[in-house]
């Protein structure tokens, strides 16, 4: 049995990601983000972090907590697995789920992580227009007044717990995937992730669009579910979200997202306007 999470930021493209790898035969089905998965390892993340304070008492020592909590992680997954039809590759994602990936590691040693990172710039711009959405409908929304600044901290709050783990083992699991490469050649994209996670993706067709599963983005009807819905959501891969930030961000925002996430557009190869 492998277990491969898929994570990232918010609009990075991780739900093409997993929506793609999940046309594998032996493969779940696409499903909802793993939200419960996620508090399951920020219980054990918290107890962790206040082990001294109040936990030592229950569990001994940390390798105690961490046994227990392997036990119930496990437990969740292989419940999981069955209900979703009981599949040799288990395939998650949930961006929040990324915050705690290298605790999550810590629980299922075994699992591999697949990281999309995407344009910073095209990010934004996404993250700007469900905002722009969710305040249309009244809602809550999440990205606010198209604060450049504040946007581009939540961005990169996603990747900095992964990249700056020393842990050998932990980045020997984890491995990134870039949104363009994925939507411009899949196929090679397909065969790098093989070779890093084993599993041959050579029966998928990428030119078709792909069984959506548990998740029915373009009929869905919750008015909670639908800002965050494009024109690509449960399509085939397109390259149609490429550069959008061109049609969305003034000069001056895409100038403060390449001055704030500088470090990013160096560590991943994306060019700057103002370089």
């Amino acid at each position: 049995m492998s277990y491969i999470f898929v994570g990232g930021s918010q609009r990075s493209g991780t739900s093409i990601a997993q929506q793609i790898l999940c046309q594998h035969p032996d493969a779940n089905p696409y499903v909802f983000e793993s939200s419960f998965l996620r508090q399951l390892v920020c219980c054990y993340s918290e107890a962790r972090s206040n082990f001294n304070n109040n936990h030592k008492s229950y569990f001994g020592d940390l390798q105690g907590l961490r046994n227990f909590n392997c036990g119930v992680v496990q437990a969740f997954l292989e419940q999981v697995n069955v209900r979703l039809g009981n599949h040799s590759h288990l395939i998650l994602k949930e961006p929040h789920l990324t915050l705690v990936w290298p605790h999550l590691y810590e629980l299922v040693p075994q699992a591999q992580f697949l990281m999309i990172v995407r344009d910073p710039r095209d990010v934004i711009a996404s993250m700007v227009q469900v905002g722009a959405r969710q305040k249309a409908a009244g809602q809550y929304y999440e990205f606010v007044n198209r604060d450049m600044p504040r946007l581009c901290r939540h961005f990169l709050s996603f990747y900095e717990p992964s990249f700056s783990v020393q842990d050998e083992n932990f980045k020997n699991q984890l491995a990134v995937v870039h949104y363009e490469e994925l939507v411009n050649d899949p196929k090679q994209m397909l065969q790098e992730i093989a070779s890093f996670t084993g599993i041959s993706f050579d029966q998928i067709d990428t030119e078709q669009t792909p069984d959506t599963g548990h998740v029915q983005p373009q009929t869905t009807t919750s008015a909670l579910y639908s800002p965050w819905v494009t024109e690509v959501s449960g399509q085939k891969l397109s390259k149609g979200r490429v550069g959008n930030y061109l049609n969305v961000l003034t000069p001056s925002e895409v100038a403060q997202v390449e001055e704030h996430c500088s470090e990013f557009f160096e560590w991943f190869g994306y060019s700057r306007q103002a370089a």
